[in-house]
């Protein structure tokens, strides 16, 4: 059985991003894997160290806070899930959760950066690219700058918003762990990310799954998002 932990979802639960849980969830379904899924909220009792696979979509600022202040009790336990690689994935605001320190307060330390609220809004379209995933399309919408090590940047940018002039790189993956400010839902989006992510989790199960409605709407986002480029 793949046990999946979906962490806040109610409080962390902008732009439908339980969409990557859903299409996941389908995919390992389809191997013929047995899937659990299990949804907690900040005051509910749990070990993460029990799944193979942790998510946490974005929320508000506000909301950002309130998750870190209740998750950060838990930054032992993930680090032991990291060193023993289990799947880890955190979407929007919530990737920022992983670094050192936001503003002034204690980050969860997974990863090695840091992140400054600011006023201004950065939003945009992007076109990433990661040499094993290959090109990846999303959204981004964030009030924060990153700051830290280039080493375990997950991808690179080959389009962007004008908007988006922040950083050089996007995201980060350290082991198994994986943390991007893209939303969308990204996996629902993309489905060779969402194919790394299952063949992590579904191990010697493992067979590429092809849903041709997921890989059109890939190509007509991709190519869209090219044209611009070239504009």
């Amino acid at each position: 059985m793949i046990r999946i932990l979906h962490l806040y979802p109610q409080l962390m639960n902008l732009y439908g991003d339980y969409g990557n849980i859903v299409v996941l969830r389908r995919h390992l379904e389809e191997l013929g894997l047995e899937v659990q899924v299990d949804r907690k909220e900040p005051d509910d009792i749990f070990d993460p160290a029990d799944y193979d696979f942790i998510y946490m979509g974005s929320g508000t600022e506000n909301s950002q806070k309130v998750a870190l202040r209740k998750l950060r009790r838990q930054a032992d336990t993930l680090k032991f899930c990291l060193e023993n690689d289990k799947v880890i994935l955190f979407t929007g605001n919530a990737m920022e959760l992983m670094g050192k320190q936001i503003d002034e307060e204690e980050g969860i330390g997974l990863l090695d950066f840091s992140v400054t609220t600011t006023e201004k809004r950065y939003t945009g379209d992007v076109i990433l690219h990661n040499d094993q995933i290959g090109d990846v399309v999303g959204f981004i919408n964030k009030s924060s700058l990153i700051a830290g090590n280039r080493e375990n940047a997950l991808f690179t940018y080959e389009f962007r918003d004008r908007n988006l002039v922040d950083n050089e790189f996007e995201g980060y993956r350290l082991k198994n762990l994986f943390g991007t400010h893209v939303i969308g839902p990204v996996l629902v989006k993309n489905p060779s990310f969402l194919d790394a992510i299952v063949a992590l989790l579904a191990g010697s199960s493992y067979r590429k799954i092809v849903f041709e409605h997921e890989e059109k709407a890939y190509e007509t986002t991709l190519s869209e998002l090219r044209k611009r480029k070239t504009e």
